[in-house]
């Protein structure tokens, strides 16, 4: 599988002991908290969340850190909301994830953060 493709299997609603299985598709607690991986990962509590159609460039490559910084500024502008739609190969949830009703996806794509499609 190329670098950046994820498979999605769907969505176990049964995980409800998980982070995600308790904020799915709300907004987040202030208590749980959120930090980014990458441009395109974060993390919930312990629970890994790859964004949802964008593959943003790794740490080591060119934009890589400001794409990570860019997604870490959109997560503290407001409310947050994952909307889980499967699991990729690395066992992390792939999700829709909205930032005061904004598609974080989007807006990083918007500003030149994905990777060019292979």
């Amino acid at each position: 599988m190329p670098k950046g493709r994820y498979k999605i299997a769907p969505y176990r609603k049964q995980a409800q002991s998980s982070a995600l299985g308790r904020i799915s598709g709300r907004r987040i607690p202030t208590s749980q908290p959120i930090h980014t991986v990458d441009g395109d990962t974060l993390r919930v509590g312990s629970e890994r969340i790859r964004l949802r159609g964008i593959d943003t460039p790794e740490l080591n490559e060119p934009r890589g850190p400001e794409a990570r910084q860019r997604l870490e500024q959109l997560l503290k502008e407001g409310p947050i909301r994952i909307v889980p739609h499967g699991q990729d190969v690395y066992g992390r949830t792939v999700a829709d994830v909205f930032v005061n009703g904004k598609n974080v996806a989007e807006v990083l794509k918007q500003e030149g953060f994905a990777k060019p499609q292979s």
